[in-house]
């Protein structure tokens, strides 16, 4: 019970930041679509939980005003391409969205088998929690866009040591 409320507080802390405005009820408890507890590293219901507060609540992005969209569905082979970039630049000790061979995230999710029509990756290196890095990528103009993206249908991540990618995408 003590992990629920500590969890309900951090998001709600999380999106306050994000909206600088007050939360709504009925953001707060809304539930969001089932997802596995723990994949890649990352526990699924927090991150697709944060994403998605936000994303029901809009956020400004820099100085975009960024408004409400719909909720993201996670993505098993969007998690796969994450995780496997996140294990690859911690395997390899770099940090970029093109991989060492120069694939870039499109190619990655490609070969993850998503048949894509648009895609987008937010990557962080050095976080300890899904908490601490959403803040961080809301906090930063380009990544919060990403997630605030309204062509965005499917998100997936994935975790390596403090190595974390999300990839966001729309199927053809």
């Amino acid at each position: 019970m003590k992990i629920r409320v500590l969890v309900s507080f951090l998001t709600i802390l999380t999106i306050y930041s994000c909206t600088k405005e007050e939360l709504p009820a009925a953001v707060a408890t809304e539930k969001t679509p089932a997802t596995p507890s723990v994949v890649n590293n990352i526990n699924t219901s927090v991150m697709l939980g944060l994403i998605n507060a936000a994303r029901q609540t809009g956020c400004t992005c820099g100085t975009t005003v960024m408004p409400p969209v719909p909720v993201l569905m996670w993505n098993e082979k969007l998690s796969t391409a994450a995780y496997l970039h996140s294990k690859d630049m911690a395997d390899n000790n770099y940090f970029n969205h093109n991989n060492l061979q120069g694939l870039t995230p499109g190619q990655r999710i490609t070969a993850a088998g998503y048949n894509w029509s648009t895609y987008g990756e937010n990557i962080a290196n050095g976080y300890t929690s899904e908490q601490n890095v959403m803040a961080a990528w809301l906090n930063s103009e380009g990544h919060c866009k990403n997630i605030m993206g309204k062509n965005f249908k499917e998100v997936g991540f994935g975790r390596e040591k403090n190595y974390w990618t999300q990839n966001f995408g729309t199927q053809k």
